[in-house]
């Protein structure tokens, strides 16, 4: 009887003091070691960069919310991110607002896998049916004409903003790295599909992983992705979106020398606490230039006690 206490004692004692460790060679895997109730301060920002005319036109909006594990066992983490506020630096921009005000208070309840890999949003129905409402309201400030183009619009805003992967960026980002094993400066190349925000076909590229700075005093590593699409499948399917979306608009059918130049590149660098796998900051960068516009999204997501 006392070996069996003993050993439930030693079993219990790895399950509180779980944590990630520095392995031979500056190897770490990154996992999650979070205690039901832990939580963190999240400040999301977002700067859109846009150019308009020659001229840059910047944006910003930032969002707090609270980020809480509600539930930690051996298969997965259960966690509720709640909207706080949102500040947005053009007060004109009534659309944003109008449709971020319904969200303030807002829970999105998900669920990661037992090593903090994110899987699934829990009350997807119930935000789409929040998105829905802001959407309508949004419409009904903009006052717009009842006609086939408007309809086509608003479905199609209505595709884009109840999509889980949009509903669920910014959790995706806090758990982006999760789930692998890495090498100090070693590259981990994987094959990987880009969204494509115009609602056609995902653009099939590579993600390039990377730990670039690795601490053991301070329990702090860096890792980095960077992914770029298929340079000739990218110009394609922008070409085939496009004339879908100008057909549906009724305006002017592209012509496939207007995607002759497009870019589109992402990269993601965060810090983490090795030890438990606590993300610190995580900055997301999204530049593009389609049919000679240019623009760069910048998300930067601090977690702080």
């Amino acid at each position: 009887m006392k070996f069996f206490i003993a050993v439930l004692v030693l079993l219990s004692c790895n399950v509180v003091f779980s944590q990630n460790t520095i392995q031979k060679g500056h190897t770490i895997p990154m996992v999650g070691y979070w205690h039901k109730g832990a939580h963190k301060n999240v400040t999301y920002t977002k700067t859109e960069t846009k150019t308009v005319k020659g001229k840059p036109l910047v944006e910003t909006a930032v969002m707090n919310a609270l980020w809480e594990i509600k539930d930690s066992t051996d298969k997965h983490y259960t966690i509720h991110y709640t909207y706080k506020n949102f500040i947005f630096s053009n007060p004109k921009d009534s659309f944003s607002i109008a449709y971020a005000e319904l969200f303030k208070g807002v829970i999105i309840k998900y669920r990661t896998n037992e090593l903090g890999v994110f899987d699934t949003i829990l009350n997807l129905d119930e935000i789409k049916a929040i998105s829905n409402k802001g959407l309508n309201n949004v419409f009904k400030k903009l006052n717009w004409p009842d006609n086939e183009v408007t309809s086509f619009v608003a479905q199609k805003m209505k595709l884009l903003f109840n999509n889980p992967k949009r509903i669920s960026e910014e959790m995706v980002l806090i758990h982006y790295f999760f789930g692998l094993e890495y090498k100090l400066n070693q590259a981990y190349t994987y094959d990987y599909f880009m969204e494509n925000t115009f609602g056609g076909e995902p653009y099939p590229a590579l993600a390039v992983f990377k730990m670039t700075a690795l601490n053991a005093a301070a329990d702090r590593c860096k890792l980095t992705v960077n992914i770029t699409p298929n340079d000739k499948e990218l110009k394609r399917i922008l070409y085939e979106t496009m004339v879908s979306v100008s057909a549906a608009m009724q305006i002017t059918k592209p012509q496939k020398s207007d995607f002759a130049t497009a870019i589109l590149q992402h990269k993601c660098e965060a810090e983490y606490s090795i030890a438990e796998g606590w993300p610190i900051k995580i900055i997301f960068t999204k530049i593009s230039t389609i049919s000679g516009r240019k623009s760069s999204v910048v998300t930067t997501i601090a977690l702080t006690d």
